[in-house]
């Protein structure tokens, strides 16, 4: 599937000043806005530069907007004429994730030169979400420079710190929500595009997440005596933790069709040509086990439907054959499907250990709420991708990273997760969070598109 044979109505916004989108997502990538855990290592006056840039680059903002600080965060708000109408915000974040060690060489353009070259844009946040942020904004602008009044208020949000912890967006969230603000919708990153072939349906599939899996990582813990592997009469902790991990990998938590995928199935229906699906989907009900086993055979809808599980890390093994090891420890990933909270995972996963392995979370965080998809804001992002793209029907998804969008779900119950800069998939999954990071120009303007034509419809 080549993305850009998928691309029509190039030609709207002719006097869109695309060398000046350009020049602008060039220049904000120059700006290294890298996140760490350990925030000693963050330079915040990389962030102070980049609203400096912001505030110069984009004067009608400026001058009609009210631009607000909440400490390297960033909130712009466009007063609509309606007051019953609720706001809609559109979001992006502005840190990147480090440039792994190492691979600084592999780059064919340095990770922080902006350069456009090629016909892409080169360097670290041009797809993970730098031209998000520089999109939102010029197409925030070229609406203001052509005169458009505003009937619903709009906001931009643009946290500091998506990639680590993700508190910029929580202090945004806490400010509308200590104001009263309610929101229509959120727009943020994420969703993806893919062939339609494991539902046996014969156009492509794009995925907007309307909720996001929770994160967790529990941690066993076995002791043993050690000693002369000659002897291992009372066992040994390498033991205990792999009975332990075989034990919770082999007792899957169950698997739930929720509401969105529910909806998937109803929009693909028509367009499902083959396989088992063709027949199961005119009942869903009637035929839910059936639907379940063929998402669990095929490896791109297998993690849709229930929490994963994944052993990651093991550490305290012996040095030698002969030498039995005492304390150990693993760790293992899971993703937390909506139907599953951490206090029912833990205690799933301590009786599966059973008394001689320990299991604790080192971190876990539960499932986002799951957004509402039968809201006009849904359906006019629906309608507003498909005028810019042909041959692909957009559904309610699950989102499989997080984001900062769940943020926000004390005060909107429709987030929605769909970035509109289409990009080649060999590109994005290389590019992200990736070496040789970069953008299409093509793929960047025509996701302005998108974007002007999502505010003029819904603001």
């Amino acid at each position: 599937m080549n993305i850009y044979d998928l691309y029509i109505n190039e030609e709207e916004y002719a006097d869109l000043n695309a060398e000046a989108a350009v020049r602008h997502l060039s220049e904000a990538v120059r700006i290294n806005t890298t996140s760490y855990m350990d925030t000693s290592k963050i330079d915040y006056a990389a962030f102070d530069l980049l609203h400096e840039k912001i505030q110069t680059w984009y004067p009608q903002i400026m001058k009609h907007a009210e631009y607000r600080r909440i400490d390297h965060s960033i909130l712009i708000r466009i007063q609509g004429s309606d007051p019953s109408l609720r706001p809609a915000l559109f979001m992006a974040h502005q840190d990147v994730v480090p440039v792994v060690k190492g691979t600084e060489e592999d780059w064919i353009h340095d990770p922080f030169s902006g350069d456009v070259a090629g016909g892409y844009i080169w360097g670290r946040g041009t797809l993970d979400i730098k031209e998000m942020l520089i999109g939102e904004l010029e197409s925030l602008e070229y609406l203001l420079a052509n005169g458009k009044q505003f009937r619903r208020t709009l906001y931009l949000a643009f946290g500091q710190d998506e990639e680590v912890i993700g508190s910029g967006a929580i202090a945004i969230a806490r400010y509308l929500k200590e104001h009263g603000v309610e929101l229509e919708y959120v727009l943020d990153e994420g969703g993806r595009i893919e062939s339609g072939q494991a539902y046996g349906a014969d156009i492509a599939v794009g995925s907007i997440g309307m909720y996001e899996k929770g994160y967790a990582d529990l941690k066993l813990t076995a002791e043993s005596f050690g000693g002369h592997s000659s002897n291992p009469f009372h066992g040994t902790s390498l033991g205990t933790l792999a009975k332990a991990i075989t034990a919770i990998v082999d007792h899957p938590l169950e698997n739930v069709l929720s509401d969105s995928i529910r909806e998937t199935l109803h929009i693909l229906a028509p367009y499902i040509k083959e396989g088992p699906l063709k027949e199961a989907v005119r009942d869903i009900d009637a035929n839910e086990q059936q639907i379940i086993e063929h998402y669990l055979s095929h490896p791109e809808l297998n993690s849709q439907i229930h929490t994963t599980i994944a052993p990651t890390m093991i550490s305290g093994g012996s040095d030698a054959g002969n030498v039995m090891p005492q304390h150990m420890e693993a760790v293992i990933n899971f993703r937390l499907a909506p139907q599953n909270t951490d206090a029912g995972l833990l205690e799933h996963c301590r009786k599966l250990a059973g008394k001689n392995a320990q299991a604790e979370f080192i971190v876990a965080n539960e499932a986002s709420r799951q957004s509402r998809f039968d809201t006009p804001a849904f359906h006019a992002l629906q309608d507003v991708l498909l005028h810019y793209f042909k041959d692909i029907v957009f559904v309610p998804s699950v989102n499989t990273t997080a984001t900062d969008a769940r943020s926000y779900e004390g005060i909107c119950d429709c987030c929605m997760r769909f970035e509109p800069f289409l990009e080649d998939q060999e590109i994005r999954a290389m590019g992200v969070h990736g070496t040789n990071e970069r953008i299409s120009v093509r793929a960047y303007i025509q996701g302005i598109r998108v974007l002007i034509r999502m505010m003029d419809e819904t603001c």
